[in-house]
Protein backbone atom coordinates (compact mmCIF):
# COMPACT_ATOMS: atom_id res chain seq x y z
CA UNK A 1 0.00 0.00 0.00
CA UNK A 2 1.33 3.59 -0.98
CA UNK A 3 0.90 6.59 2.11
CA UNK A 4 -1.77 7.84 2.96
CA UNK A 5 -3.46 10.83 4.16
CA UNK A 6 -3.55 13.98 1.73
CA UNK A 7 -0.99 12.68 -0.76
CA UNK A 8 -3.51 9.80 -0.91
CA UNK A 9 -6.29 11.90 -1.78
CA UNK A 10 -3.96 13.39 -4.92
CA UNK A 11 -5.81 13.79 -7.83
CA UNK A 12 -5.54 11.78 -10.58
CA UNK A 13 -4.45 14.42 -13.63
CA UNK A 14 -3.27 11.67 -15.81
CA UNK A 15 -6.30 12.71 -18.55
CA UNK A 16 -3.58 14.97 -19.61
CA UNK A 17 -0.58 13.46 -18.42
CA UNK A 18 2.05 12.41 -20.22
CA UNK A 19 3.22 13.68 -23.71
CA UNK A 20 2.43 16.43 -25.81
CA UNK A 21 -1.12 16.57 -25.97
CA UNK A 22 -3.77 19.34 -25.66
CA UNK A 23 -7.26 17.77 -24.61
CA UNK A 24 -8.17 21.28 -24.39
CA UNK A 25 -7.52 22.29 -27.81
CA UNK A 26 -4.53 22.07 -30.72
CA UNK A 27 -4.72 25.19 -32.93
CA UNK A 28 -2.37 27.76 -32.77
CA UNK A 29 -0.23 29.57 -34.72
CA UNK A 30 3.28 29.92 -36.29
CA UNK A 31 3.66 27.53 -39.59
CA UNK A 32 3.14 23.65 -38.63
CA UNK A 33 5.82 21.54 -38.36
CA UNK A 34 5.18 17.57 -39.52
CA UNK A 35 3.60 15.46 -37.41
CA UNK A 36 6.12 13.02 -35.84
CA UNK A 37 8.64 15.38 -36.13
CA UNK A 38 11.20 15.53 -33.11
CA UNK A 39 10.07 18.94 -32.39
CA UNK A 40 6.79 16.88 -31.08
CA UNK A 41 7.17 13.58 -30.56
CA UNK A 42 9.69 10.84 -32.41
CA UNK A 43 7.97 7.72 -33.53
CA UNK A 44 10.83 4.52 -33.00
CA UNK A 45 9.69 2.93 -36.17
CA UNK A 46 10.55 5.79 -38.29
CA UNK A 47 13.74 7.32 -36.56
CA UNK A 48 15.99 3.81 -36.83
CA UNK A 49 17.30 4.24 -33.65
CA UNK A 50 20.23 1.45 -33.08
CA UNK A 51 18.07 1.38 -30.23
CA UNK A 52 15.57 -1.03 -32.05
CA UNK A 53 16.32 -4.33 -32.16
CA UNK A 54 18.85 -4.38 -29.19
CA UNK A 55 19.03 -6.94 -26.93
CA UNK A 56 19.34 -5.87 -22.64
CA UNK A 57 19.12 -7.84 -19.94
CA UNK A 58 15.51 -8.69 -20.19
CA UNK A 59 14.87 -8.41 -23.73
CA UNK A 60 14.73 -6.95 -27.08
CA UNK A 61 13.43 -3.48 -27.97
CA UNK A 62 11.26 -3.64 -31.10
CA UNK A 63 9.59 -0.46 -31.29
CA UNK A 64 9.60 2.84 -28.97
CA UNK A 65 7.82 6.47 -28.93
CA UNK A 66 9.28 9.67 -27.46
CA UNK A 67 6.81 12.77 -26.90
CA UNK A 68 8.38 16.34 -26.20
CA UNK A 69 5.26 18.37 -25.12
CA UNK A 70 7.00 21.07 -23.59
CA UNK A 71 8.55 21.48 -27.66
CA UNK A 72 5.29 20.99 -29.26
CA UNK A 73 4.53 24.19 -30.71
CA UNK A 74 0.82 24.19 -30.46
CA UNK A 75 0.41 22.78 -27.19
CA UNK A 76 3.84 24.02 -25.32
CA UNK A 77 3.15 21.82 -22.35
CA UNK A 78 1.03 19.51 -21.23
CA UNK A 79 -1.93 20.50 -18.82
CA UNK A 80 -2.00 23.86 -16.28
CA UNK A 81 -1.57 24.39 -12.80
CA UNK A 82 -1.86 26.95 -10.18
CA UNK A 83 1.33 28.80 -9.73
CA UNK A 84 1.97 30.78 -6.63
CA UNK A 85 -0.68 33.63 -6.40
CA UNK A 86 -3.26 31.90 -8.70
CA UNK A 87 -6.25 30.34 -7.48
CA UNK A 88 -9.99 28.31 -8.67
CA UNK A 89 -11.32 32.00 -9.18
CA UNK A 90 -7.66 32.65 -11.66
CA UNK A 91 -9.39 29.61 -14.24
CA UNK A 92 -13.24 31.53 -13.99
CA UNK A 93 -11.32 34.73 -15.09
CA UNK A 94 -10.13 32.81 -17.64
CA UNK A 95 -13.16 30.85 -18.80
CA UNK A 96 -15.09 34.49 -18.97
CA UNK A 97 -16.59 35.50 -22.37
CA UNK A 98 -15.19 38.73 -23.76
CA UNK A 99 -18.01 40.56 -24.76
CA UNK A 100 -21.10 38.91 -26.79
CA UNK A 101 -18.38 37.59 -29.09
CA UNK A 102 -15.33 36.08 -28.18
CA UNK A 103 -15.68 32.76 -25.92
CA UNK A 104 -13.28 30.75 -23.86
CA UNK A 105 -12.95 26.90 -23.12
CA UNK A 106 -10.52 24.40 -22.68
CA UNK A 107 -8.83 22.23 -20.07
CA UNK A 108 -7.10 25.63 -18.24
CA UNK A 109 -10.59 27.09 -17.96
CA UNK A 110 -12.64 24.24 -16.14
CA UNK A 111 -12.57 24.86 -12.50
CA UNK A 112 -14.39 21.90 -11.81
CA UNK A 113 -11.60 18.92 -13.39
CA UNK A 114 -9.06 21.17 -14.64
CA UNK A 115 -5.89 19.32 -16.27
CA UNK A 116 -8.31 16.20 -17.57
CA UNK A 117 -9.92 15.38 -20.65
CA UNK A 118 -13.08 15.04 -19.28
CA UNK A 119 -12.79 19.05 -17.60
CA UNK A 120 -11.65 20.26 -21.89
CA UNK A 121 -14.91 18.22 -22.68
CA UNK A 122 -17.23 20.32 -20.11
CA UNK A 123 -15.69 23.62 -20.64
CA UNK A 124 -16.62 23.55 -24.25
CA UNK A 125 -20.05 22.24 -23.90
CA UNK A 126 -20.29 25.57 -21.21
CA UNK A 127 -18.12 28.02 -24.11
CA UNK A 128 -20.78 26.04 -26.56
CA UNK A 129 -23.83 27.55 -23.80
CA UNK A 130 -22.72 30.75 -23.78
CA UNK A 131 -22.30 31.26 -27.19
CA UNK A 132 -26.17 29.67 -27.48
CA UNK A 133 -27.48 32.32 -24.74
CA UNK A 134 -25.89 35.33 -25.26
CA UNK A 135 -23.72 35.50 -29.53
CA UNK A 136 -25.50 36.95 -32.26
CA UNK A 137 -27.20 34.40 -34.51
CA UNK A 138 -24.98 33.54 -37.17
CA UNK A 139 -22.17 30.95 -37.84
CA UNK A 140 -19.49 30.07 -35.52
CA UNK A 141 -15.77 29.77 -35.64
CA UNK A 142 -14.21 27.14 -32.98
CA UNK A 143 -10.21 27.56 -32.86
CA UNK A 144 -8.90 23.99 -32.24
CA UNK A 145 -9.92 20.68 -32.75
CA UNK A 146 -9.19 19.16 -29.52
CA UNK A 147 -11.84 17.40 -27.15
CA UNK A 148 -12.70 21.24 -25.73
CA UNK A 149 -12.70 22.71 -29.65
CA UNK A 150 -14.77 19.33 -30.21
CA UNK A 151 -17.50 19.30 -27.80
CA UNK A 152 -18.20 23.22 -28.35
CA UNK A 153 -18.85 22.28 -31.85
CA UNK A 154 -20.82 19.36 -31.28
CA UNK A 155 -23.09 21.10 -29.06
CA UNK A 156 -23.57 24.54 -31.09
CA UNK A 157 -24.33 21.69 -34.64
CA UNK A 158 -27.09 20.53 -31.80
CA UNK A 159 -28.42 23.82 -31.63
CA UNK A 160 -29.09 24.50 -34.89
CA UNK A 161 -25.59 26.81 -35.47
CA UNK A 162 -23.16 26.35 -38.48
CA UNK A 163 -19.99 25.99 -37.26
CA UNK A 164 -16.44 25.69 -38.57
CA UNK A 165 -13.45 24.68 -36.54
CA UNK A 166 -9.53 25.65 -37.49
CA UNK A 167 -6.78 23.16 -36.40
CA UNK A 168 -2.97 23.72 -37.14
CA UNK A 169 -2.36 20.18 -36.46
CA UNK A 170 -3.07 17.78 -39.91
CA UNK A 171 -5.06 15.53 -37.24
CA UNK A 172 -7.77 16.36 -34.27
CA UNK A 173 -7.62 15.34 -30.53
CA UNK A 174 -5.27 18.09 -29.99
CA UNK A 175 -3.63 16.64 -26.68
CA UNK A 176 -5.11 13.55 -27.15
CA UNK A 177 -2.91 11.78 -29.57
CA UNK A 178 -3.47 8.29 -29.97
CA UNK A 179 -0.85 6.50 -32.47
CA UNK A 180 -0.17 2.91 -33.23
CA UNK A 181 2.45 1.21 -31.83
CA UNK A 182 3.11 -2.15 -34.47
CA UNK A 183 -0.43 -3.49 -33.95
CA UNK A 184 -1.05 -1.68 -30.77
CA UNK A 185 -2.38 1.63 -30.06
CA UNK A 186 -1.17 3.48 -27.22
CA UNK A 187 -2.20 7.14 -26.50
CA UNK A 188 0.56 9.89 -26.30
CA UNK A 189 -1.57 12.25 -24.64
CA UNK A 190 -4.40 12.09 -22.13
CA UNK A 191 -4.96 8.41 -21.67
CA UNK A 192 -7.01 8.27 -18.52
CA UNK A 193 -10.98 8.97 -17.89
CA UNK A 194 -10.69 9.74 -14.23
CA UNK A 195 -13.76 9.72 -11.76
CA UNK A 196 -15.72 7.12 -13.82
CA UNK A 197 -18.84 7.83 -11.67
CA UNK A 198 -19.22 11.72 -12.61
CA UNK A 199 -17.41 11.49 -15.79
CA UNK A 200 -19.33 11.84 -19.20
CA UNK A 201 -16.84 10.24 -21.10
CA UNK A 202 -17.47 7.11 -19.23
CA UNK A 203 -21.34 7.33 -20.64
CA UNK A 204 -19.45 8.22 -24.25
CA UNK A 205 -17.29 4.98 -23.96
CA UNK A 206 -19.83 3.02 -22.83
CA UNK A 207 -22.39 3.78 -26.32
CA UNK A 208 -19.62 2.89 -28.39
CA UNK A 209 -18.49 -0.78 -26.48
CA UNK A 210 -15.64 0.47 -25.10
CA UNK A 211 -13.79 -1.32 -22.40
CA UNK A 212 -12.63 0.07 -19.74
CA UNK A 213 -9.75 -0.95 -18.19
CA UNK A 214 -9.58 0.33 -14.31
CA UNK A 215 -5.91 1.65 -13.03
CA UNK A 216 -5.10 -0.24 -9.46
CA UNK A 217 -2.66 2.24 -7.86
CA UNK A 218 -2.76 0.45 -4.48
CA UNK A 219 -1.28 -2.39 -6.02
CA UNK A 220 2.06 -0.77 -7.24
CA UNK A 221 5.46 -2.28 -6.58
CA UNK A 222 8.16 0.18 -5.70
CA UNK A 223 12.12 -0.08 -6.03
CA UNK A 224 15.17 1.67 -5.03
CA UNK A 225 17.56 3.36 -7.00
CA UNK A 226 19.55 0.07 -7.66
CA UNK A 227 16.91 -1.85 -9.00
CA UNK A 228 16.10 -3.79 -5.90
CA UNK A 229 12.90 -4.43 -4.78
CA UNK A 230 11.97 -1.67 -2.08
CA UNK A 231 9.45 -2.27 0.81
CA UNK A 232 6.45 1.02 0.61
CA UNK A 233 6.75 1.21 4.73
CA UNK A 234 10.30 2.21 4.19
CA UNK A 235 9.45 5.54 3.10
CA UNK A 236 6.86 5.87 6.33
CA UNK A 237 8.57 8.96 7.33
CA UNK A 238 8.42 10.56 4.02
CA UNK A 239 4.75 10.03 3.27
CA UNK A 240 3.96 11.41 6.50
CA UNK A 241 5.97 14.53 5.92
CA UNK A 242 4.91 14.92 2.05
CA UNK A 243 0.97 14.88 3.58
CA UNK A 244 2.30 17.60 6.48
CA UNK A 245 3.41 19.92 3.68
CA UNK A 246 0.22 19.59 1.56
CA UNK A 247 -1.98 19.90 4.19
CA UNK A 248 -0.44 22.78 6.06
CA UNK A 249 -1.78 25.68 4.08
CA UNK A 250 -4.89 26.46 1.52
CA UNK A 251 -2.70 29.68 0.31
CA UNK A 252 -1.89 30.52 -3.22
CA UNK A 253 1.41 31.11 -1.97
CA UNK A 254 4.68 29.35 -3.31
CA UNK A 255 5.28 26.03 -2.10
CA UNK A 256 8.83 26.26 -2.51
CA UNK A 257 10.23 27.56 1.32
CA UNK A 258 7.87 24.65 2.67
CA UNK A 259 9.33 22.09 0.68
CA UNK A 260 13.44 23.27 1.72
CA UNK A 261 12.41 23.04 4.96
CA UNK A 262 11.14 19.41 4.19
CA UNK A 263 13.95 18.98 2.61
CA UNK A 264 16.30 20.21 5.06
CA UNK A 265 14.84 17.28 7.30
CA UNK A 266 16.32 14.39 5.55
CA UNK A 267 19.94 13.10 4.20
CA UNK A 268 21.16 10.23 1.96
CA UNK A 269 18.36 7.51 0.80
CA UNK A 270 15.79 9.28 2.94
CA UNK A 271 16.23 12.51 0.98
CA UNK A 272 16.37 10.24 -2.38
CA UNK A 273 12.85 8.61 -1.41
CA UNK A 274 11.11 12.25 -0.21
CA UNK A 275 12.37 13.09 -3.55
CA UNK A 276 10.89 10.35 -5.07
CA UNK A 277 7.47 11.00 -2.78
CA UNK A 278 7.26 14.50 -4.38
CA UNK A 279 7.32 13.28 -7.73
CA UNK A 280 5.41 10.14 -7.55
CA UNK A 281 2.68 12.30 -5.58
CA UNK A 282 2.52 15.34 -6.30
CA UNK A 283 4.74 16.32 -9.23
CA UNK A 284 3.86 13.74 -11.41
CA UNK A 285 -0.14 14.93 -11.04
CA UNK A 286 0.54 18.15 -11.62
CA UNK A 287 3.26 18.29 -14.03
CA UNK A 288 5.07 20.97 -12.25
CA UNK A 289 7.87 21.23 -9.85
CA UNK A 290 6.52 21.84 -6.25
CA UNK A 291 8.70 24.51 -6.29
CA UNK A 292 6.88 26.43 -8.78
CA UNK A 293 3.09 25.67 -7.94
CA UNK A 294 1.01 27.35 -5.24
CA UNK A 295 -0.70 25.37 -2.15
CA UNK A 296 -3.80 26.13 -3.56
CA UNK A 297 -3.15 23.75 -6.86
CA UNK A 298 -3.50 20.85 -4.70
CA UNK A 299 -6.99 21.33 -3.93
CA UNK A 300 -7.78 22.59 -7.48
CA UNK A 301 -11.08 21.12 -8.99
CA UNK A 302 -13.75 19.00 -7.47
CA UNK A 303 -13.88 15.50 -6.39
CA UNK A 304 -12.66 12.57 -8.55
CA UNK A 305 -15.41 9.54 -7.83
CA UNK A 306 -15.72 6.00 -9.22
CA UNK A 307 -12.07 5.45 -9.54
CA UNK A 308 -9.70 5.74 -13.37
CA UNK A 309 -9.76 3.86 -15.94
CA UNK A 310 -7.73 3.65 -19.69
CA UNK A 311 -9.97 2.63 -22.71
CA UNK A 312 -8.56 -0.45 -24.89
CA UNK A 313 -9.23 0.93 -27.78
CA UNK A 314 -7.02 4.45 -26.71
CA UNK A 315 -8.75 7.33 -27.25
CA UNK A 316 -9.02 7.86 -30.91
CA UNK A 317 -12.68 6.50 -31.45
CA UNK A 318 -14.12 8.36 -28.76
CA UNK A 319 -12.20 11.75 -31.19
CA UNK A 320 -13.70 10.23 -33.90
CA UNK A 321 -17.05 10.33 -32.30
CA UNK A 322 -16.70 13.60 -31.25
CA UNK A 323 -15.84 14.73 -34.31
CA UNK A 324 -18.65 13.08 -36.66
CA UNK A 325 -20.26 15.51 -39.06
CA UNK A 326 -18.19 18.85 -38.09
CA UNK A 327 -16.21 20.50 -40.56
CA UNK A 328 -13.11 20.71 -39.25
CA UNK A 329 -10.89 21.75 -41.13
CA UNK A 330 -6.59 20.83 -40.57
CA UNK A 331 -3.39 22.42 -41.24
CA UNK A 332 -4.67 26.12 -40.57
CA UNK A 333 -2.82 27.67 -38.12
CA UNK A 334 -4.11 30.75 -36.65
CA UNK A 335 -2.20 34.21 -36.37
CA UNK A 336 -5.15 36.12 -35.39
CA UNK A 337 -8.77 36.69 -33.50
CA UNK A 338 -10.27 40.39 -34.69
CA UNK A 339 -13.44 40.98 -33.06
CA UNK A 340 -15.54 43.93 -34.22
CA UNK A 341 -19.03 45.25 -33.11
CA UNK A 342 -20.49 43.42 -36.37
CA UNK A 343 -18.26 40.25 -36.71
CA UNK A 344 -15.28 38.11 -35.33
CA UNK A 345 -12.43 37.34 -38.11
CA UNK A 346 -9.93 34.34 -37.27
CA UNK A 347 -7.41 34.57 -39.57
CA UNK A 348 -5.65 31.40 -40.42
CA UNK A 349 -2.48 30.28 -43.43
CA UNK A 350 -5.53 29.46 -45.36
CA UNK A 351 -7.19 32.78 -45.23
CA UNK A 352 -10.01 34.14 -43.26
CA UNK A 353 -13.08 32.84 -41.34
CA UNK A 354 -15.58 34.87 -40.65
CA UNK A 355 -18.60 34.37 -37.86
CA UNK A 356 -20.74 35.94 -35.18
CA UNK A 357 -19.07 34.60 -32.34
CA UNK A 358 -15.72 32.24 -31.97
CA UNK A 359 -14.67 29.93 -29.48
CA UNK A 360 -11.32 29.99 -28.69
CA UNK A 361 -9.81 26.42 -26.93
CA UNK A 362 -6.36 27.61 -27.62
CA UNK A 363 -4.11 25.75 -25.00
CA UNK A 364 -2.81 27.47 -22.12
CA UNK A 365 0.99 27.46 -23.35
CA UNK A 366 -0.30 29.04 -26.65
CA UNK A 367 -2.25 32.16 -24.87
CA UNK A 368 1.10 32.55 -22.66
CA UNK A 369 3.46 32.55 -25.49
CA UNK A 370 1.39 35.11 -26.94
CA UNK A 371 1.66 34.14 -30.57
CA UNK A 372 -1.71 34.61 -31.50
CA UNK A 373 -2.50 38.21 -32.09
CA UNK A 374 -6.21 39.70 -30.12
CA UNK A 375 -7.53 43.13 -31.76
CA UNK A 376 -8.60 44.11 -29.88
CA UNK A 377 -6.05 43.12 -27.18
CA UNK A 378 -7.50 40.88 -24.29
CA UNK A 379 -8.98 42.75 -21.13
CA UNK A 380 -6.35 42.78 -18.63
CA UNK A 381 -7.61 40.95 -16.34
CA UNK A 382 -7.87 38.13 -18.96
CA UNK A 383 -4.11 38.50 -19.69
CA UNK A 384 -3.42 38.55 -16.06
CA UNK A 385 -5.10 35.14 -15.78
CA UNK A 386 -2.99 33.87 -18.60
CA UNK A 387 0.35 34.96 -16.79
CA UNK A 388 -1.18 33.10 -13.59
CA UNK A 389 -1.34 29.99 -14.52
CA UNK A 390 1.31 28.10 -14.98
CA UNK A 391 1.58 25.13 -18.16
CA UNK A 392 3.09 21.76 -16.79
CA UNK A 393 4.81 19.55 -18.36
CA UNK A 394 4.46 15.01 -18.73
CA UNK A 395 6.25 13.07 -21.02
CA UNK A 396 6.16 9.71 -22.02
CA UNK A 397 8.37 7.11 -23.70
CA UNK A 398 6.61 3.97 -24.54
CA UNK A 399 8.78 0.82 -24.91
CA UNK A 400 7.36 -2.24 -26.77
CA UNK A 401 9.26 -5.66 -26.98
CA UNK A 402 9.46 -8.98 -27.92
CA UNK A 403 8.14 -10.01 -24.49
CA UNK A 404 7.04 -9.30 -21.27
CA UNK A 405 9.48 -9.73 -18.61
CA UNK A 406 7.67 -7.81 -15.91
CA UNK A 407 4.62 -8.60 -13.71
CA UNK A 408 1.57 -8.57 -15.83
CA UNK A 409 -0.66 -8.05 -13.30
CA UNK A 410 0.84 -5.50 -11.55
CA UNK A 411 -0.24 -1.97 -13.22
CA UNK A 412 2.01 0.49 -11.68
CA UNK A 413 5.84 0.28 -11.05
CA UNK A 414 7.84 3.17 -8.94
CA UNK A 415 11.34 3.81 -8.69
CA UNK A 416 13.25 5.75 -6.56
CA UNK A 417 15.49 7.33 -9.02
CA UNK A 418 18.92 9.18 -8.78
CA UNK A 419 18.82 11.64 -10.24
CA UNK A 420 15.98 12.34 -8.21
CA UNK A 421 12.51 12.60 -10.73
CA UNK A 422 13.92 10.36 -13.95
CA UNK A 423 11.06 7.68 -14.63
CA UNK A 424 9.76 7.23 -11.38
CA UNK A 425 7.08 5.84 -12.74
CA UNK A 426 5.94 3.09 -14.83
CA UNK A 427 3.17 2.01 -16.49
CA UNK A 428 2.37 -1.79 -17.77
CA UNK A 429 0.49 -1.36 -20.84
CA UNK A 430 -0.48 -4.91 -21.29
CA UNK A 431 -3.89 -5.02 -19.37
CA UNK A 432 -5.23 -1.70 -21.96
CA UNK A 433 -3.11 -3.32 -25.23
CA UNK A 434 -2.83 -6.63 -24.93
CA UNK A 435 1.16 -6.08 -25.90
CA UNK A 436 4.62 -6.16 -24.29
CA UNK A 437 4.51 -2.17 -23.48
CA UNK A 438 5.88 -0.32 -20.72
CA UNK A 439 5.43 2.87 -20.58
CA UNK A 440 7.01 5.90 -18.44
CA UNK A 441 6.74 9.77 -17.21
CA UNK A 442 8.81 12.39 -16.30
CA UNK A 443 7.46 15.56 -15.41
CA UNK A 444 8.40 19.15 -14.50
CA UNK A 445 11.97 20.41 -14.27
CA UNK A 446 13.23 16.48 -15.17
CA UNK A 447 10.58 16.38 -18.10
CA UNK A 448 12.27 19.97 -19.48
CA UNK A 449 15.75 18.70 -18.95
CA UNK A 450 14.98 15.74 -20.65
CA UNK A 451 13.27 16.87 -24.16
CA UNK A 452 16.38 18.89 -24.53
CA UNK A 453 18.09 15.25 -25.22
CA UNK A 454 18.74 13.44 -28.29
CA UNK A 455 16.38 10.51 -28.79
CA UNK A 456 19.50 8.02 -28.22
CA UNK A 457 20.13 9.94 -25.06
CA UNK A 458 16.37 9.75 -23.82
CA UNK A 459 16.06 6.06 -24.84
CA UNK A 460 19.59 5.61 -23.15
CA UNK A 461 18.28 6.63 -20.07
CA UNK A 462 14.77 4.99 -20.22
CA UNK A 463 16.47 1.32 -21.25
CA UNK A 464 19.22 1.71 -18.62
CA UNK A 465 16.25 2.06 -16.16
CA UNK A 466 14.35 -0.75 -17.12
CA UNK A 467 17.34 -2.85 -17.15
CA UNK A 468 18.23 -1.90 -13.63
CA UNK A 469 15.01 -2.69 -12.23
CA UNK A 470 15.00 -6.43 -10.54
CA UNK A 471 11.83 -7.12 -11.69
Amino acid sequence: MRGAGVVKQAMRRRDFLVGLAAAASAAACGSAAPTGSAARASLGSQTGSAAVGASFPHGRLVDWRITRWRADPWALGSYSYLAPGASSSTRRTLARPVGDRLFFAGEATDGDHPATVHGALASGRRAAAEVVANAPAGPVVVVGAGVAGLGAARDLMAAGRTVVVVEARDRIGGRVWSVDVGDAVVDLGGSWLHGLRDNPITGIAESLGIELVRTDYDDALLFDADGSPLSWSALDDQYEAVDELLGSSVSTSSMAAAAAELRGRFTGAGLRYLEYVLASEVEHWYAASVDDMSFATTRDGGPSRGGDAIPRTSYRPIVDWLAKGLDVRLGEPVSAIRATDAEVTVVTDAGPHDGAAAVVTLPLGVLKAGVVEFDPVLPSSKRAAIEGLGMGVMDKVVLRFDEAFWPTNTDLFSYASEPPGQYVEWYNAVPWTDRPILVGFNAGRPADEIESWSDDETLDLALGTVGMIRW
